[in-house]
């Protein structure tokens, strides 16, 4: 990375690392937004400005009104070195009527006041002391003061304009232009309160061995600006943000992240690692308004992605490795693969995924469960738990617990019901503290030797294979040291 410092007179803030960049990139006219997903966004807006030859006092409207001021970044790509900016003011105290009742104070008003019972309305002049609450308070011509309630005015007329009048939040620069004329300049800034999360969509074959897989980006844009035809590029990742930040003088750069490889498909996203995070970019401009939710389809359907359906009930999660005894609940969880082989292998960022199946009755989807992913990398496993099995039952008890000074003996008994027609298997997980050590002693499926594996540091799993309609009994002792 090229960072660079410079010396120019508008302090601002640095959110993220500034590299140079060459300017013929984004020199079309036009705006651009990097959306993070963790509700923050950088903008970048190109537009054609007029200046006169010395000081300009120059305003960019349209802004959002969660910008972070500091965090802007003013370069003129016709010609770099001919305009500076000497000051920055952002105005956000918007028009309203008690913004625009301060600006008249001490000032003439006219009021239209209702009347009341057979009186009709009134017209009252005077120069406006006070707005205070509810209350009005005028100066009348012969010194009398008059308070009067705003829920009493029908309406009323102010002479002139404030010079500082804003009816969109604004950035207000003065600038000093080398020269006259149109110049063409890009504004770079962050802002928050623009978010985007991944949905995503799993539809289930009839025997649970393969799914469809599909997903779409949901933006939700609270900045309090619109984004019109705007190039929309998306970052999945843990990025990091430093939430004091101090001015600090920097050169009016904008990431290199935003300028590379802009060749892309003219439908849909592109995805590709850049830094340690994933960069989609959308192959096609689109608007996101204000206090908008706007889906965009992020995968196309990938059909017959090979899956499976696994049982697992998890025991002993609290610290002595002995629950109450319980009726336990046998969880669904269905697995599948994200590699090339199955049919993905693509980086998929966090969001909800959404499982469906189809009724063979009637051909219709039917909602079977969902779960969250995180960030999850190509050949990685993904494991989703949709839900409860309802025909899978576990008895569950402590049948024998020995305490030494730094061990226990633990022996469980479990009972498990199967009164579905197919058989099953359930996938026993005992939790152990994983910071002792522990070994499995003995464990039995009615009187039969049984294996365990060792998932990790802290749970032994007992593959059992339980008939249709039937129930087994899984006994098993384990032993943990400190």
């Amino acid at each position: 990375m090229n960072i660079k410092k410079c010396n120019i007179s508008l302090m601002l803030t640095v959110c993220y690392a500034v590299l140079s960049f060459s300017s013929s990139l984004y020199s079309a006219p036009g705006v651009s937004v990097t959306v993070y997903n963790d509700n923050f966004g950088v903008v970048r807006e190109v537009r054609q400005l007029d200046f006169v030859s010395g000081i300009n006092t120059m305003k960019f409207t349209d802004v959002a009104s969660a910008i972070d001021p500091t965090s802007v970044s003013f370069k003129c790509l016709d010609a770099p070195d001919s305009i500076r900016i000497l000051e920055q003011n952002y105005e956000y105290d918007l028009v309203n009527t008690d913004s625009l009742l301060k600006r008249y104070i001490d000032k003439d008003v006219s009021l239209i006041v209702k009347g009341t019972g057979n009186t009709g309305s009134k017209l009252l002049r005077g120069k406006l002391s006070a707005s205070v609450g509810n209350d009005l308070i005028i100066e009348r011509s012969d010194g009398e003061l008059s308070i009067i309630s705003r829920n009493t005015v029908e309406s009323i007329s102010l002479e002139g304009k404030p010079d500082d009048l804003v009816t969109k939040p604004t950035l207000v620069w003065l600038a000093n232009a080398a020269q006259a004329g149109q110049k063409e300049c890009q504004v770079t800034y962050t802002t928050g309160a623009i978010n985007w999360k991944a949905d995503y969509t799993a539809i289930l074959n009839p025997d649970d061995t393969d799914l469809d897989f599909n997903g779409w980006v949901t933006i939700d844009n609270r900045s309090g600006t619109a984004y019109k035809d705007a190039k929309i590029k998306l970052i999945a990742g843990d990025v990091r943000r430093v939430q004091e930040q101090h001015p600090v003088m920097y050169k009016t750069a904008m990431p290199r992240a935003m300028v590379l490889n802009e060749a892309m498909d003219a439908g849909g996203f592109e995805e590709k690692s850049f830094m340690e995070y994933h960069m989609y970019t959308l192959g096609r401009p689109s608007t996101v308004s204000n206090n908008q939710t706007k889906q965009i389809e992020f995968i196309e359907p990938v059909k017959d992605v090979p899956s499976q359906k696994v049982f697992v009930y998890e025991t002993g999660r609290d610290y002595y490795w002995a629950d109450p005894d319980r009726k336990g609940k046998v969880q669904i969880k269905i697995q599948f693969e994200n590699k090339e082989e199955s049919k993905l292998g693509i980086a998929l960022p966090k969001g909800k995924v959404r499982t469906f199946k189809v009724d063979p009755a009637d051909g219709s989807l039917e909602f079977v469960g969902e779960d969250t992913i995180d960030h999850t990398a190509k050949k990685e496993k993904i494991s989703l738990y949709i839900g409860n099995a309802f025909d899978l039952v576990v008895d569950d008890k402590i049948a024998e617990q020995k305490n030494g000074k730094s061990w226990r003996t633990v022996t469980r008994e479990l009972k498990l019901k199967n009164t579905k027609s197919d058989d099953v298997v359930i996938n026993v997980d005992q939790k152990i503290n994983r910071y002792h050590n522990w070994e499995i002693d003995s464990a039995r499926v009615n009187g039969q030797e049984l294996d365990h594996e060792k998932t990790d540091a802290g749970t032994a799993r007992f593959a059992v294979k339980v008939p249709a309609d039937t129930e087994v009994v899984l006994v098993y002792k384990f032993t943990a040291s400190w």
